[in-house]
């Protein structure tokens, strides 16, 4: 099972600075998140379970704004089969 949270707060206090999910992931392959914005771009995509989303384009350059981003994750389960989760993250400022 893999879980995504709802809201993330990227202000560089060191509590919930990364958009990042959670679960067991044990023999489930080909992970992939992406996070895109209202207008269709994607602001940041990972191929790496443990790497999160800092609220800023590839995780670099200017921060995004406050609001809510689009996040899909795809991988294939431990029995083959093809999973999709689609959610919302909510940054907050």
């Amino acid at each position: 099972r893999y879980y995504l949270p709802n809201a993330f707060t990227p202000n560089g206090d060191g509590v919930n600075d990364l958009f990042l999910g959670n679960g067991l992931l044990e023999g489930a392959s080909n992970f992939r998140l992406s996070i895109w914005n209202r207008y269709g771009e994607k602001l940041f995509e990972t191929n790496d379970p443990d790497a999160g989303w800092n609220g800023r384009k590839d995780n670099v350059g200017k921060p995004s704004t406050q609001g809510v981003y689009v996040v899909v994750v795809n991988y294939v389960g431990p029995r083959g089969e093809q999973i999709e989760i689609r959610g919302f993250a909510t940054l907050i400022r």
